[in-house]
């Protein structure tokens, strides 16, 4: 299992490092400002994916051992339709981004929540490697399209990006589609309504949660916008996207975590495994913070432009946080797995509280040093009611979530081994 997770650590290793790279090509080529629009639109997109995901979304990992896929499959895509048609509706009406970002933002949240369905009930029937081969081919195709654009056709403004996200994100639809055929081909409405129901149930619990924490740690980006203009905004993201990279660590447990947990009944199994991992995870977390955080803002000015000196200060202001957050990500989807949404729901509402009263404080004085440190509160708030929450019902003290020396040199063993086992 463990192979499993050291394989979709290093599929999102490279992940995160290609899509550095577009963060590099996007500050270079369309400055601060234009980077700070290609977050206001990838974030706009999440935000929309977030109710598409009300009916399907991640959940469907729990429904796919127990129901037709077929029937996951249609219902879960028409909600998408529905959702993306009324989004439109809604952008136009409330002037929240740019107008002539509205159309492509709708129909690349569309073809995305396709995607992610497909991508899901790939993940469902634990075929974990091809999940993470098409994410690092997305991710592949959006680099190579957005370079041949800036660089071979000298289009160096935001429809690069726009277009690259095209290019990638519908290729991955057409071959993760051609993968999920032979799952789809077990037609049957029968039992629809009754399945509507428990993924709506489900799902919106599951979506709520996920709804509160995408405000929580993205509500700043509007803000930010509103108050110290786009090319702040590109400043922040760019902090962020870096230190959000470090949870591509609890990501890849979770990956390998949530199926395991959600088809097995035995419940002590899937609290060790969850402790385990959230360990695990948070050396890692460490371990790859120390260089991020010694690298100096000459570095990222370098990297990234003139613009880009404060990328620095928003690292060190969010890396408290990205820790807990790592564990934050384990305990909850063992939650997710035992079909207990309302607890990450509960956790993230907590967050966003805190994320809301916060801003409110500090308004109008909102920029980069606030923004930082609003989220990091979050993340605390989120993490340590999770912590408390699992250690109650795994009868153990919240302090033995966190790693000890035993745990650090059993890690180094572990790794003695796999490194050993792989030559």
């Amino acid at each position: 299992m463990y192979k499993k997770v050291a394989s979709t650590f290093g599929i999102k290793v490279i992940i995160a490092i290609l899509n550095l790279a577009i963060v590099i090509i996007l500050s270079r080529s369309i400055g601060a400002a234009g980077k700070g629009d290609a977050s206001l639109i990838l974030t706009s997109i999440a935000m929309m994916l977030l109710f598409c995901n009300m009916i399907g979304g991640s959940s469907l990992v729990y429904f796919v051992p127990r129901y037709n896929i077929f029937q996951l499959f249609l219902l879960s895509n028409l909600w998408s339709i529905i959702v993306a048609i009324a989004a439109f509706a809604a952008l136009k009406f409330f002037t929240v981004i740019p107008e002539i970002f509205v159309t492509p933002i709708i129909i690349l949240t569309l073809i995305n929540s396709f995607l992610a369905t497909n991508l899901t009930i790939l993940l469902g029937k634990e075929k974990i490697m091809s999940n993470n081969y098409i994410s690092l081919l997305q991710t592949v195709i959006n680099l190579v399209v957005l370079l041949l654009l800036t660089k071979s056709f000298h289009q160096a403004d935001i429809y690069s990006y726009i277009n690259s996200l095209y290019a990638a994100m519908g290729i991955c639809l057409l071959v993760s589609t051609i993968l999920i055929w032979p799952y789809l081909k077990d037609i049957s409405f029968q039992g629809s309504k009754k399945l509507l129901y428990h993924l709506a149930k489900l799902g919106m619990s599951n979506q709520a949660g996920h709804i509160m924490q995408f405000m929580s740690l993205r509500v700043s980006y509007y803000v930010l916008a509103g108050y110290s203009g786009a090319a702040i905004l590109g400043v922040y993201s760019n902090g962020v996207s870096l230190i959000e990279s470090l949870l591509l660590i609890s990501n890849s447990f979770a990956t390998v975590l949530y199926p395991k947990i959600a088809n097995t009944t035995d419940i002590k199994f899937a609290q060790k495994l969850t402790l385990q991992m959230t360990k695990i995870s948070i050396i890692l977390c460490l371990t790859a913070l120390i260089p991020l955080l010694l690298l100096p803002s000459e570095f990222w000015i370098w990297l990234f432009g003139n613009e880009f000196k404060d990328v620095k200060q928003v690292i060190i202001l969010l890396s408290p946080g990205i820790i807990f957050c790592n564990a934050a990500v384990i305990i909850g989807h063992y939650f997710s797995g035992t079909g207990r949404y309302n607890v990450n729901t509960i956790a993230n509402f907590i967050g966003l509280i805190i994320t809301l009263a916060s801003i409110l404080f500090v308004i109008p004085a909102y920029g980069i040093f606030e923004a930082g440190l609003i989220s990091t509160l979050s993340y605390l708030g989120v993490t340590i009611f999770v912590m408390i929450y699992f250690a109650k019902e795994a009868q153990i003290k919240v302090h033995q979530l966190l790693p000890s020396v035993s745990d650090f040199l059993w890690l180094k063993s572990q790794a003695k081994i796999f490194l050993k086992d792989s030559k």
